[in-house]
């Protein structure tokens, strides 16, 4: 009995983690698009997409044309930076500009 009501405690805190963490994407998204035009990670000159280059993947070419509302590269590259925040109990930033700030 107790160890079901700790999975369930469990599965609860994990899934009250993972809405907080959508909600901090999405929220870090709008700035980011109140920001910037196209995505600040997007060079033009060679239409290529730096988070793919970072990640060290063959085709660093941006599918997008440097759109990132809905780029899946820049949701996960934004949700891999609240792992990390989270994982050394920094505050989480309220804008883009500030998360680029944090090492």
């Amino acid at each position: 009995m107790v160890t079901l009501l700790s999975a369930q405690s469990t599965q609860s805190d994990i899934s009250q983690q993972s809405t907080e963490k959508g909600r901090w994407i999405e929220r870090i998204v709008r700035s980011a698009k109140q920001t910037y035009k196209l995505c600040p990670y997007f060079d033009k000159k060679m239409n290529s997409c730096f988070i793919k280059m970072l990640k060290s993947q063959k085709k660093s070419r941006c599918d997008r044309e440097g759109k990132f509302d809905t780029c899946p590269v820049f949701a996960e590259f934004i949700g891999e930076q609240y792992d990390k925040l989270v994982a050394t109990s920094k505050v989480l930033p309220q804008d883009f500009r500030d998360l680029q700030l944090i090492p």
